[in-house]
């Protein structure tokens, strides 16, 4: 059984090649570069990688896992970003659950661990000890409409490959706040288009503030937990701000009548 790797890109030559060193082990490499203007393709093109190219987006455009089944040969997918490394070991054993003739599930669950400005920890808002990072092609089911749960799974055949603190998927993400920010403001756009459910986005608040506070105790940490919870809460209060703007701020027409309002005073002054 074969496995392609699937990494969407833009403006990554700081990161890509260290990434691409962990991956050589895959038998398909694709990248998808939304545009990028700096050396991202030419290296990738280094490593083996096949590079196809999308339209780049100011808001977050998740019609990108269109281009992973279109450009994806292997039975199985790995779902990689710039943003990942992968430990050998861990390696090994994807490709010896994948190689196998009966293997009966669809989804490998990996040990990961998600480092957010270079933290990670239990009591992190963010923590996850397993991910779905593997999965048959054919039951990858893809629902544009959405930012973070764009991909479903057409199966419930869910394999877990036993935790471990070394033998993981490292996502190193956001180890700038000004990175954490362009990123975040990709994803508020990109949940601001099509159907806007306002109360539901107002209840993501108050589920991540109750995560922070009371299940993960994230404050627990001292300033290093204070940050995180500020992060993670943040994230869900801005998405909320963006999607009001959209469905009922009046900002423009407000402004404008101010405008005109206060010329014409000007000119009721000047006879």
């Amino acid at each position: 059984m074969s496995i392609s790797v699937f990494i969407p890109v833009f403006n990554e030559e700081k990161r890509i090649e260290t990434m691409l060193r962990t991956l050589q082990w895959c038998n398909e490499i694709i990248v998808l570069d939304k545009q990028s203007f700096d050396r991202t393709r030419e290296i990738a093109e280094t490593y083996n990688a096949k590079v196809v190219t999308m339209p780049n987006s100011s808001a977050y455009d998740s019609s990108e896992f269109e281009y992973m089944l279109k450009y994806c040969n292997s039975e199985w997918i790995l779902t990689f970003t710039a943003s990942d490394v992968i430990h050998p070991k861990l390696a090994e054993e994807i490709l010896r659950l994948t190689s196998m003739k009966d293997f009966p599930y669809d989804v490998i669950y990996v040990p990961y661990r998600r480092y957010v400005l270079g933290i990670e920890t239990k009591r992190s808002p963010w923590y996850t000890e397993n991910a779905p990072m593997v999965v048959r092609k054919s039951i990858i089911k893809i629902n544009t409409t959405e930012v973070h749960s764009a991909l479903h799974f057409d199966s419930n055949r869910n394999y877990r490959i036993k935790s471990s603190n070394d033998y993981c998927l490292y996502h190193l993400t956001h180890a700038t706040v000004d990175g954490m920010m362009d990123r975040h403001i990709r994803y508020w756009r990109g949940e601001a288009k099509g159907n806007i459910e306002i109360k539901k986005s107002f209840l993501h608040v108050l589920k991540a503030t109750w995560k922070t506070l009371i299940v993960r105790r994230t404050f627990l940490m001292g300033w290093n937990g204070v940050m995180l919870g500020f992060a993670y809460i943040s994230y869900f209060m801005l998405s909320f701000v963006y999607k009001w703007e959209r469905k009922y701020s009046k900002a423009d027409s407000v402004y404008k009548d101010i405008r005109e309002k206060i010329l014409g005073e000007w000119k009721a002054t000047s006879k």
